[in-house]
C-alpha cells in the first residue's frame, strides 16, 4: 500500500529561469493579440529575441523541449489561458490555449501483485521501483503483464523507444509501441502507444499528444489506445488510458489503475547481494 508522505510538485518551477523564461515573455508578448486561441512562433524569433535581450542561447530549439517538459511556464502567459507549448513542424511552434499541461495520476486502491520479473533481469535493477527510469519501469511493467490486466487483452511489444518526423509535429518521440489482439474476427492488432515516466518526471500533455499523432499518422485506420506509466515515490506504477484526441487541449484520462509489486524476501537477497551500477 502506498504510504501517506507529502506529495512533491511533478514539475520544476519556471518563474526564475533567466534565459529561457524572459525569452518566452518576450515572444509571447510580441506576438500575442486578443481572443487568439494560438500563438505562433518560429526558431529565427527565438534567436531574435536571445538578441534583443542581449541574453546567449547556444540550443534555441532546447527552449521548447525545457519549457514544455521540465518547467513551468511564465506567469504572464498561464494567466492568459495558455497552458501548451508544443512544435507544430520544423522549427516552427505554438502555445495554445487548454487545460493544465500536467496529467496527475488517477487515485485508485492499488492492486497487489507478485514482481515476476525474470530474476537475471530483476536483480541487475534498482529494488525499488521509485529508483528506476522509465525504460526500467517498461521493462518491469511488461515482464509483470500490466498492460495485459489493465487493457484485457494480450499486449506485445512491438518497439522501443521510437523517434521519428510527423507530419504538424516535428519529430515525435515514443517510449514504446505495444499492439494488442483485438477482440474482432479480423484479429486486427489494437495499437498502444506508451509513454512511461519515472518518479521524479512529470506526464506531460504535448508528449501524449505528439505519440498519439504518430501513431495516426503510420498506423492510418487502425484503432488507437494511448497509454502512459507512472511511478511515484512510494513506487506505485500509475497507468492510465487517454481519449486519442484530436488537439492537444481535448486529451483526457479516460481510465486509470494503481499497482504495487512485491519482491518476495529471496528476491530481495538476491537483489541486494548483486553489486551494479544504477542502470
Amino acid at each position: 500500500m502506498a504510504s501517506q508522505t507529502k506529495k512533491r510538485a511533478l514539475q520544476a518551477h519556471g518563474l526564475h529561469s533567466k534565459v529561457y523564461g524572459p525569452i518566452l515573455r518576450h515572444i509571447f508578448k510580441a506576438r500575442w493579440r486578443q481572443g487568439a486561441a494560438t500563438v505562433l512562433f518560429t526558431l529565427d524569433d527565438i534567436r531574435n529575441a536571445a538578441d534583443a535581450l542581449g541574453l546567449e542561447v547556444r540550443n534555441p530549439a532546447d527552449l521548447i523541449y525545457r519549457m514544455r517538459s521540465r518547467t513551468v511556464l511564465p506567469k504572464e502567459i498561464l494567466d492568459k489561458g495558455f497552458f501548451i507549448l508544443r512544435a507544430i513542424g520544423r522549427g516552427q511552434y505554438q502555445f495554445e490555449k487548454g487545460p493544465s499541461t500536467i496529467f496527475q495520476p488517477i487515485e485508485s486502491e492499488p492492486t497487489i501483485a507478485l514482481d515476476i520479473t525474470p530474476l537475471p533481469v530483476r536483480r541487475l535493477l534498482p529494488e525499488a521501483l521509485a529508483e528506476m527510469d522509465e525504460q526500467a519501469v517498461l521493462t518491469v511493467a511488461s515482464y509483470c503483464k500490466l498492460f495485459d490486466h489493465f487493457t484485457g487483452l494480450q499486449v506485445f511489444r512491438l518497439r522501443s523507444h521510437v523517434r521519428k518526423s510527423v507530419p504538424g509535429v516535428g519529430q515525435a518521440e515514443l517510449d514504446a509501441i505495444d499492439v494488442g489482439v483485438a477482440l474482432s474476427d479480423e484479429e486486427m492488432p489494437i495499437v498502444f502507444p506508451i509513454e512511461a515516466k519515472a518518479a521524479a518526471d512529470a506526464l506531460n500533455r504535448v508528449q501524449v499528444f505528439n505519440m498519439v499523432q504518430y501513431s495516426r499518422h503510420y498506423f492510418p485506420g487502425m484503432t488507437i489506445r494511448p497509454l502512459a506509466i507512472k511511478v511515484d515515490r512510494d513506487s506505485v506504477l500509475h497507468v492510465m488510458e487517454f481519449n486519442p484526441a484530436a488537439r492537444a487541449a481535448d486529451l483526457k484520462i479516460v481510465r486509470g489503475a494503481s499497482y504495487v509489486l512485491n519482491l518476495s524476501q529471496r528476491q530481495l537477497e538476491l537483489i541486494r547481494s548483486t553489486s551494479t551500477v544504477p542502470l
